[in-house]
């Protein structure tokens, strides 16, 4: 079962696996900061960051996941396979795309944030706190986009280190601005929600800034500069329409899904909305682990693939399966041991209180089918060029399963909370139960590498 799990495999796998979760980690502090020290402030503070924020997380979605994961499926394989040039044209094709959706996502945030915010939520006191919030986070997205495209693509060529420091100095400037700006502190203006929203927008354009001159200055295996960027590639359209499309289309759907099961939240009450913001923040804390392997199962899988072992591929995936089940069980416990003392270091109501501890304790079970799904469907599978298959299960068991059901006993039959949270996550169940038949039949890999050789890298 676990004959995989040789010296080549632990080295590449733990050389991606623990500074993606490390990143995770960073990248969960640099988020939570706003909602820790807004927690402080008031439950409408936080809930309206947490809605605001909802926009942030599509748009995270559709740029880093979608675009960022789809042209790593590329990327990764070619990387594996040699083709540095090829790479190249890969990443100069997606900054062009994710360039065009930064536009649009600002656009939206700063111009129609009521419109944006009014379909999660009918609390005007939640809506008015939450417009402030996003309106200044408009400026971040210009920035923020290329640096979540840029991190994913470069982990699929093992690149870790430079976005786990970039990060790092990011929290660290988040952090100190939110404490100066929320409270006005040093004095500095006590800016409330707005200064929490001026903090990650500094941030974010650090970010970004470290990750340009990196890769236009110091990474010498890709040689990508500035001219790159209005040359003329091709192939890379076809590509990326027959293997990263998918993804994409699968990361907007994902991402429309969770857009409406926050409107059923937003629809149920504004205990419901804070409970919800505290019990995810916890989640993500456990997801740290499951991305990082989920990262390093798409990357190892992908190089493995594109340097022709194809058996050894599969052995890979069968084992990655295993651990995602153990990794899962450990998610569990971990939300358990920790999400008591989490929520009580909030100031809330009793209500919230009591939804935000019965969420957690779902959230804590459902961990273990979102290991198993996230690992081998975002991982194995995407990394195995399988992803056509990924994003019909994904809108099967969303889109027909959760956001229906979850409306149904949210705002029609007025179940209990917890019965509701469990119904919104129920798809990850599903997908589980996909995986485990999917993953060791071996019809999910495809070499992406064979079926371009024709179209010939550009300069």
């Amino acid at each position: 079962m676990f004959a995989f799990l040789d010296k080549d495999f632990i080295r590449k796998f733990s050389a991606i696996a623990i500074p993606v979760a490390l990143m995770g980690l960073i990248n969960f502090g640099v988020k939570s900061v706003d909602t820790l020290m807004l927690g402080l402030v008031g439950e409408i503070q936080l809930a309206g960051a947490a809605i605001a924020n909802h926009l942030s997380f599509v748009f995270f979605v559709v740029g880093g996941a979608g675009i960022g994961n789809g042209c790593s499926v590329l990327i990764a394989q070619y990387w594996g396979a040699g083709d540095k040039a090829r790479v190249r044209d890969i990443f100069v094709f997606m900054y062009r795309i994710i360039l065009a959706v930064n536009i649009v996502f600002a656009a939206l945030a700063f111009f129609a944030p009521h419109f944006v915010l009014g379909i999660i939520t009918t609390d005007l006191y939640i809506i008015a706190e939450g417009v402030i919030y996003l309106r200044i986070m408009s400026v971040g997205y210009l920035a923020w986009g290329f640096t979540n495209v840029s991190t994913a693509a470069l982990r699929s060529m093992g690149v870790v280190k430079v976005p786990v420091i970039m990060l790092v100095i990011s929290l660290c400037i988040s952090a100190s601005l939110n404490w100066l700006l929320i409270f006005g502190n040093w004095g500095f203006p006590e800016m409330g929600i707005a200064g929490a929203a001026v903090a990650t927008v500094i941030a974010r354009f650090v970010e970004l800034a470290i990750i340009l001159v990196y890769i236009l200055k110091f990474e010498k295996n890709l040689g990508l500069r500035v001219r790159h960027l209005f040359a003329k590639i091709k192939g890379v359209g076809t590509m990326f329409r027959r293997y990263s499309l998918p993804v994409l289309i699968n990361e907007i759907l994902w991402a429309s899904s969770f857009f409406a099961l926050n409107v059923i939240i937003g629809r149920i009450g504004r205990e419901f909305v804070a409970a919800n913001a505290i019990a995810s923040l916890m989640f993500q804390f456990s997801g740290i682990i499951i991305f990082g392997f989920s990262a390093a199962a798409a990357v190892v899988v992908g190089n493995t693939i594109g340097a022709g072992r194809y058996d050894r591929a599969r052995q890979i995936a069968n084992g990655i399966l295993v651990l995602s089940l153990i990794v899962g069980l450990l998610c569990f416990a971990l939300i358990q041991i920790v999400r008591i003392p989490f929520v009580n270091f909030y100031e809330l109501t009793d209500v919230t209180r009591i939804y935000a501890l019965q969420l957690t304790n779902v959230f804590s079970i459902t961990a273990v089918f979102t290991s198993v799904a996230i690992i081998s469907l975002m991982g194995t599978l995407r990394g195995g060029g399988d992803s056509k298959f990924v994003m019909v299960a994904d809108v099967i068991f969303i889109w027909l399963i959760s956001v229906p059901l979850g409306a149904l006993a949210g705002l029609v039959l007025n179940w209990p909370v917890w019965i509701v949270a469990a119904i919104l996550r129920s798809e990850d169940l599903f997908k589980a139960i996909v995986v485990l038949l999917r993953v060791p039949g071996g019809k999910w890999l495809k070499d992406i590498t064979t079926d371009s050789k024709s179209a010939k890298p550009g300069g």
